[in-house]
């Protein structure tokens, strides 16, 4: 993976958001960057690997992207840089901004939106089509990203809730909670895709519980898109199980992941429209 690694680059954009400073102590490839609360980006692990390819689902960094074994293509967008919106395929709100550190950043207390874009590939399939999402920390003092055990991830990381939507009827996720890591959405062949409306949410709404730990990025929201063959039950396991004992064989899983920093306030925001999408809301009050 190539990140962005302009020292110019990297100043004009935190420094106008106003959140790291850029220390001048240079690594292999990139400036050691902080926020207001000392965190540094830290290591890259295998949990950053960009959105198009992960070791989980049998992709690789150099080989060929065989489009016609996904049953169809999921993208996350959020607003990285703050300014009130989101628009598909804006670099500033996706690509690699998603998958370096600090990510998406939120503060304790506040919700912002993120959209779910999924576009079907294929039609002539039995079965399901299954959309997951799925929550984690990630341990930048390990290679593979992973911790020993859940305890430990919790006592370094910081937490966030997923919620359906912006009133916070339906919890999604919860990183604190082992039970609520994974959530899946199921649609068959008789209603995929016309009524994909119905079945997944278009947007999904990141809350900021505990602020982060010693690193930016600390926490990765991944969503997937998958086949489940005709006859199959759901599965609970989460991507790394899925990897040894893959469910899902006549259809690549094709996926999307934004890293999250949680900051013990929220940011200051440069709004273009006032907020008029609500894209960050108030996790107790409504939207600002």
């Amino acid at each position: 993976m190539h990140h962005i690694t302009s020292h110019k680059l990297h100043a004009a954009i935190f420094g106008l958001l106003g959140l790291a400073a850029l220390i001048p102590v240079w690594g292999e490839d990139a400036p050691v960057i902080t926020d207001r609360g000392g965190r540094v980006r830290g290591n890259e692990t295998l949990q950053d690997l960009p959105s198009d390819f992960h070791p989980y689902y049998g992709q690789k960094l150099n080989r060929y992207r065989d489009l016609n074994r996904r049953i169809a293509k999921l993208d996350l967008d959020a607003d990285l840089n703050m300014d009130g919106v989101i628009r598909q395929g804006d670099p500033r709100d996706s690509g690699a901004f998603e998958s370096t550190p600090p990510g998406l950043i939120i503060g304790v207390g506040e919700m912002t939106k993120v959209v779910v874009n999924l576009i079907p590939y294929r039609v002539d399939f039995e079965g399901d089509v299954v959309v997951g999402f799925e929550v984690c920390g990630i341990n930048r003092n390990s290679p593979e990203g992973k911790f020993s055990s859940f305890e430990e991830e919790q006592k370094a990381v910081g937490r966030i809730r997923v919620w359906r939507d912006s009133t916070k009827k339906e919890l999604l996720l919860d990183s604190a909670d082992p039970a609520r890591r994974l959530f899946e959405f199921s649609v068959d062949a008789m209603r995929y895709p016309a009524n994909l409306p119905d079945a997944v949410p278009r947007t999904i709404y990141v809350e900021g519980v505990r602020n982060s730990g010693a690193y930016l990025g600390d926490m990765r929201l991944l969503a997937t898109v998958s086949h489940r063959e005709k006859g199959q039950g759901p599965s609970s396991a989460p991507s790394e199980d899925k990897a040894q004992n893959p469910p899902f064989k006549k259809f690549r899983t094709a996926f999307d992941h934004i890293l999250i920093t949680v900051e013990p306030q929220p940011c200051k925001k440069e709004y273009v429209n006032d907020n008029a999408e609500g894209v960050w809301i108030s996790a107790s009050k409504g939207k600002k």
